[in-house]
Order: C-alpha cells, then structure tokens, then sequence
C-alpha cells in the first residue's frame, strides 16, 4: 500500500483516472466511487471513465454520492497524471480505455486477484482481501480520509457483494471489522439490501427457468453446466446483466460442487464463468484458457462454439479433479 499512498501524494499527480473494469460488478464501482471520494479529499481531480451501462441494481450508487461516469469521448482531451485501475486483473478488463490508461504519466493497480499479471507501473495487489473495497477502506485509513455516507455505502457494496453476503470463503474476520465501521457511516442499510437482492427483473426470472433447463450434470452430479445460447438471448431480450448471479442459482444445488455457466456475449463469442463449493482451484482451470480470477471464481471469454467449450472444460476439470 505504502507505493500506492506514495504515488497519491507526489505533488505533480493532480488529474486521476479511475477505471472500473467492463461489465461492471458491485466491488469495481463501489471501490472506485470510494476511490473517487478519497482523491477529492486529498484536493485533487478525479476521473471516473467507464463507457459500459451501470446495472440496474447498482445505479443507486450513483444517486447522491456526487461522482458522475464519464466516457472516453468525454475525456479526449484530458492529460492524466496517474490513471489507476481498480479491480481489474489484467488489460483487457477495461480494453475499450486502454489508450487513455497508457497516455497517463503513471499508473496503477489496485485489486485483490491473486491472477492479476501486474500491467501498471505500481501494483497494489492482496490477493488475501475478500474484496478491492476493503483495499480502498484501508487507503482511506492511511490518509485519515473521513468516512461519510456515500463512502460508507460504495464500500460497503464492495464487500457484500464480492464476499456473497458474507457467505464465500473469502470472508475473513477483518472483512465483518470493515463492514462494522462503514455502517456506522448511517448509509440507507434498508436502500441498498433492496436494491442489491430485492430487486430482480421478471425477465430475469424467466430466464433462470429457461437456462435450468439447459442444466447437464457430470462426475457423478459434483460438475453442473448450463448455457446461454445466442438463440436464447434473443427471443429473450436479455440484457447482459440479467445473467448476473445465476451461475450462484446453480451452485446451490446439493451435492454439487463445481458449477460451469456458458453465455453467448455477441460477436460470436462467449463468457465462462465458474463457482467452486469447497478446496477447489477454479483459476487454475480458467488460465488453461487464457482466463483468470480467483480459486473459487474465475472466468475466461472463448470464440469457440458452446459445445467446443463445454468439451474442452470437462476434459479440464476431470484432469483438476484426478490431481485434488
């Protein structure tokens, strides 16, 4: 961390960019709203660029807390002192802004995946953080940056939904620490409960009907995959976020204990994402694709067909599961 403060409090640094990762999730945007607010108290100027559209769940983030996204069209001619990438594991998490992370006179890396390849100039990486808003909580510390409302409820999203509610294994006891003292910010608990578990579409609930019917079982039902055809996403009209959350449908499923969901992305491409239940190395799995995350969540993005995909990794994960 002490590199990270550093390169904050160097004198040239007055223009920030802060770069959540594509297809935003609660820890990128909550960590860098956190982020965001921190930058401003130490009296410099943040940037927050994301071109994806916010989740529906988690536009209240962006209600009261005073940070508005910018695009990259709308940033064109700014010269950035330091850009810092938050929650991003590697380059192509954020590949539609890469040319504005690279023009900046430094840069950064704050993230708690174990994957991360280490792109910036300054990598602040604790793969032992249930979430990157525990990181920022602890940056926020270190520059005795007061911790008001809205910070309280970007962090506090951060860590309860990268930690599953605090159900994940990732959950460690200083992650319930932090969370004590952020909600003693007195952010709307009640507000962001709902918006975050309450609030799910009807489309959405369709589809999880839909891809449960996609459902396959394998090594004995410890293996569950299901999919999400281009076919499927059209006479659906899904927007990428209602997939959000069902590979976590299946894994409740008894006995099983490794979940494999594939979704067709556009382009002719598609998203894997894998969830383990107990001791298993999903990410090593997913680097034999070119992927990453973490060991009981990773992912990686494939042109090949569904069922090339789904071959492939069965062959993976029977090999992973001999060596356990």
């Amino acid at each position: 961390m002490q590199a990270i403060k550093g390169l904050i409090e160097e004198e040239s640094v007055e223009r920030v960019l802060i770069l959540p990762h594509n297809i935003p999730d609660g820890d990128t945007l909550g960590s860098c709203i956190g982020f965001y607010h921190l930058i401003k108290h130490l009296g410099k100027t943040p940037y927050m660029v994301l071109n994806d559209h916010v989740p529906s769940n988690l536009a209240f983030l962006f209600e009261d807390c005073g940070v508005k996204c910018l695009t990259s069209e709308s940033v064109a001619e700014v010269s950035f002192d330091l850009a810092v990438a938050i929650d991003c594991g590697e380059k192509k998490l954020f590949e539609d802004r890469i040319g504005l992370f690279e023009r900046a006179v430094k840069t950064a890396s704050i993230d708690h995946h174990p994957t991360n390849t280490r792109f910036a100039e300054v990598n602040w990486i604790d793969s032992e953080a249930a979430a990157t808003g525990e990181l920022i909580f602890d940056l926020c510390e270190a520059f005795s940056c007061p911790l008001t409302p809205a910070i309280g409820e970007a962090l506090y999203t951060a860590i309860v939904t990268d930690t599953g509610s605090f159900r994940y294994s990732n959950t460690r006891p200083k992650t319930f620490d932090i969370a004590k003292t952020l909600m003693k910010t007195d952010f709307d608990f009640n507000r962001v409960n709902v918006a975050l578990f309450q609030n799910k579409s009807l489309e959405k609930l369709r589809l999880l009907n839909r891809v449960f019917d996609t459902l396959q079982l394998h090594f004995s039902n410890r293996v569950a995959v299901v999919t999400l055809s281009q076919e499927m996403m059209a006479s659906l009209a899904l927007s990428e976020y209602d997939t959000d959350g069902i590979v976590e449908f299946v894994r409740d499923i008894s006995g099983v204990e490794v979940v494999v969901f594939i979704r067709y992305i556009g382009n002719g491409a598609h998203k894997v994402s894998m969830r383990a239940k107990y001791d298993f190395d999903l990410s090593v799995v997913a680097s034999r694709f070119h992927g990453g995350g973490h060991k009981k969540a990773a992912g990686f993005k494939s042109d090949w067909p569904i069922e090339q995909i789904e071959k492939a990794l069965l062959e993976a994960l029977g090999e992973a599961f001999h060596d356990v």
